[in-house]
């Protein structure tokens, strides 16, 4: 028989194991409940986890892995010097909207795309990348070193990459970074043309025009001196397609003309071409300087050719600077003449000898 303080004890005893044991009990069924609340939520939504740092960044089963993307370089405002043969061609100028008549302009921008000078939209709307040239020039004219300005990324080895993409008669001689205010046009201080063209073009009006005739020293002498008529500043409205005798951009300065390779526009030529075979009288050079209109034939666009462009004011200001160089393409001399001569000029002679763009008469 126990004593009352034993059976005290034992009862003591018996009601903490039993209060234990639910104490468990009620522990297990929680943790139960938890994990299939946990469950729950796996079907919902991705679990979450955490770096050290307390960023949030989702588990692999909602990650979405991005391929990585080509560092982009920022567009430059450059110019680039080329040059073309402009047979088979409607021109220099770009219309974007026009897919029928193919530019020299149209074959320069889509190379820049294809690699990744400039992006498509840039060239669907050239003034994105303030696209600017030195000289348009019409169907049939060639150019031995034109220019143009725009923004586009400098990738290494630009010229070697567009000239890939170009058909050979069009070739890019190189390309330099100009000052933000730089304009290809406005900056422009003068151009030089050559005019290529065979000597019985000059055959007096008396004599039979065969291809035989070659130029006496007279006349090459005439032809210096009417020429020289043309030197100074004078209003070339006449010399022009539809401008005004009131247009400023009418007066224009002529600083030289070579009697061997005749400079400026086919206008003009034609003239001088009148006048020294006898078909004009020599006081038409200074009639066509005044207002009125008097109706002056083109020469053939064939042999007119875009030789130079100056920039003697830019390069004086910017071509020193330390951050930019004179537009004047020394490095490029050879490529430039090698062009000229073996691709322009072999063309004009041949076309001319097929053509008979000068025909006699």
């Amino acid at each position: 028989m126990l004593s009352p303080t034993r059976s005290s004890a034992e009862a003591i005893l018996k009601t903490v194991v039993t209060t234990v044991s639910t104490i468990l009990q009620e522990s297990t069924s929680a943790i139960a409940e938890r994990k299939e609340e946990s469950n729950d939520a796996d079907d919902s939504e991705p679990s979450k986890k955490k770096f050290k740092d307390d960023t949030e960044v989702e588990t692999s089963a909602a990650k979405t892995i991005y391929p990585p993307q080509p560092r982009l370089l920022k567009k430059r405002k450059v110019c680039v010097s080329f040059g073309y043969c402009g047979a088979g061609y409607f021109g220099l100028q770009r219309n974007a909207k026009d897919k029928i008549h193919r530019t020299i302009e149209d074959e320069l921008v889509e190379a820049f795309v294809k690699v990744d000078a400039i992006p498509q939209a840039h060239a669907d709307d050239m003034s994105k990348m303030c696209f600017q040239r030195a000289a348009r020039t019409d169907k049939g004219v060639s150019a031995v070193a034109n220019l143009v300005s725009l923004k586009l990324s400098p990738l290494e080895n630009l010229t070697q990459l567009v000239n890939d993409q170009l058909p050979k008669q069009i070739r890019m001689f190189g390309v330099k970074r100009v000052a933000a205010s730089f304009n290809s046009k406005n900056s422009c201080d003068a151009r030089t043309y050559i005019y290529i063209l065979p000597t019985y073009a000059f055959c007096p009006i008396e004599e039979i025009t065969s291809e035989s005739y070659r130029i006496t020293a007279e006349v090459l002498q005439l032809v210096k001196d009417v020429s020289s008529e043309y030197l100074g500043s004078h209003n070339f409205h006449n010399f022009t397609s539809g401008k005004k005798f009131t247009d400023p951009s009418a007066r224009r300065h002529i600083f030289s003309i070579n009697r061997k390779i005749l400079i400026n526009h086919n206008f003009i030529l034609c003239l001088i071409i009148a006048i020294v075979r006898g078909i004009a009288s020599r006081d038409t050079i200074q009639q066509a300087y005044n207002a009125d209109k008097i109706d002056i034939p083109k020469a053939p666009p064939l042999g007119l050719v875009l030789e130079k462009l100056h920039y003697d004011r830019y390069d004086k200001k910017f071509g020193n600077d330390g951050q930019h160089e004179p537009l004047t393409w020394e490095d490029a001399q050879t490529e430039i003449t090698t062009f000229k001569e073996e691709i322009i000029v072999p063309h004009i002679i041949k076309k001319e000898i097929t053509d008979k763009s000068y025909p006699f008469s």
